[in-house]
């Protein structure tokens, strides 16, 4: 999983608050776990 700052993805429009999340693997089964861990790490950055 990789996180980047979406400036860098929509250099044409002004800047806000976003993220690009991309993910790819060889595994595609696991990407259910991977949703669900992303889903805490957000709960928890919300307090």
């Amino acid at each position: 999983m990789i996180i980047a700052a979406g400036n860098e993805w929509f250099p044409a429009e002004p800047a806000g608050p976003f993220i690009r999340l991309n993910y790819s693997g060889a595994n595609p089964g696991a990407f259910p776990e991977g949703a669900r861990i992303i889903g805490q790490a957000l709960e928890r950055t919300r307090g």
